[in-house]
């Protein structure tokens, strides 16, 4: 039996230039792999390390 293969429609697709489209995956490249929150995180570690189990 052959499969057919879904067609899947994209649905709220904003239109923008290509600049802007080359300006918003240099900015992606950019912050991929880097931490935005640095506080955020080490404030939630401390706070998880006090943490010995979680209720379940």
């Amino acid at each position: 039996m052959e499969r057919k293969k879904q067609i899947l429609k994209a649905t709220k697709v904003l239109s923008m230039s290509k600049a802007t489209k080359e300006r918003i995956s240099s900015i992606a490249k950019d912050i991929k792999g880097k931490e935005l929150f640095p506080e955020k995180i080490k404030l939630a570690k401390k706070t998880l390390s006090k943490i010995k189990s979680l209720p379940v």
